[in-house]
């Protein structure tokens, strides 16, 4: 892979059997080895599709070190995806009022799928709405992992947007084994570092990157396992810090971000915790439960949130 700041770089450059001959209106790649020239039409205003089109004629893979401010909405928004993203994003936000003028909302990037996916959506809104907000992504990383986030500091400096990341360490409490939750605990104290933040910067929303299916498998969880009907929603007001959390992605589904993250080839941070496929973990255990009933209803996880929409609010 080659990073590049314009496609204008790529002038006189030889991959392979490949030589490009680069203009501001065509690219020219000669092959020396067939023995043929292949002529594309090229605009500095649309270097992603030709970007597409070099990868998919050469294999060569190119990265733009920025991401040009006109094309970033038509990178996120990518193809195939309003029905199953946009739509319930969008009616997600309209219902529970999520964004509102002068906002400035924190989003926490974890680096998975699914807080990048929340992070897009909303660089999104802001491009297409009339709402005046702004957007600061924040990730809390724990050192035990290492500096393994350069990639997803690179990705949101390219659309614009600089990852702040705070260094905790986490390890020697969560991995005690007299520690009955920690999962719970490790949330609570990276939430906890979140609102600390927000208050120092004066940002005033959380935008987290929970879906359908955390909403279903939570609500789960607490019948099953706490005997009480207590929910993961959409929208709520931390008394306490004085912040508000959304849930953009409380409508989607985690097929759909898996798609999504697939797509566009988000650079994903691998979880390393021990706690996340532990054949101990009741939330696997919840989430194995509905993937056999989906089976039989693939619309199961809209028929429980359904079921439990007034307790949502």
């Amino acid at each position: 892979m080659i990073k590049i700041n314009s496609l204008l770089e790529l002038d006189n450059y030889l991959f392979e059997n490949f030589l490009f001959k680069i203009s501001p209106t065509e690219i020219i790649i000669e092959n020396k080895k067939e023995k043929c020239v292949i002529n594309i039409e090229f605009s500095l205003k649309k270097q992603l599709k030709a970007i597409e089109t070099i990868e998919k004629l050469t294999n060569l893979k190119i990265k733009l070190n920025a991401i040009p401010g006109e094309e970033i909405l038509s990178f996120i928004e990518n193809k195939g995806f309003s029905k199953t993203l946009w739509n319930p994003i969008g009616k997600a936000m309209h219902e529970y009022n999520m964004i509102e003028e002068g906002d400035r909302v924190a989003v926490g990037v974890s680096g998975g799928k699914d807080s990048l996916t929340v992070l897009n959506a909303l660089i999104r809104i802001k491009k297409i709405s009339k709402v005046n907000f702004e957007i600061f992504p924040i990730h809390i990383h724990p050192v035990e992992e290492g500096s393994k986030y350069e990639e997803i500091q690179d990705y949101c400096k390219n659309l614009g947007y600089p990852l702040q990341v705070f260094e905790t360490t986490l390890g020697d409490i969560l991995f005690d084994k007299t520690i009955k939750n920690p999962c719970f605990l490790c949330a609570r104290i990276r939430r906890g570092l979140l609102y600390r933040v927000m208050k120092e910067q004066n940002i005033n929303k959380l935008a987290l990157g929970h879906h359908k299916d955390d909403i279903v498998e939570t609500f789960l969880l607490n019948v099953f396992y706490q005997g009480n009907m207590n929910v993961m929603k959409p929208m709520y007001s931390s008394e306490e810090y004085g912040v508000s959390v959304i849930r953009p992605l409380a409508y989607v589904e985690e097929k759909d971000t898996i798609k999504y993250a697939k797509k566009l080839n988000l650079p994903i941070l691998i979880n390393e915790c021990p706690y996340e496929t532990s054949d101990n973990s009741r939330r696997l255990k919840v989430k194995n439960i509905i993937k056999a009933i989906g089976e039989e209803n693939p619309e199961i996880r809209s028929v429980i949130l359904n079921s439990i929409k007034e307790l949502l609010s």
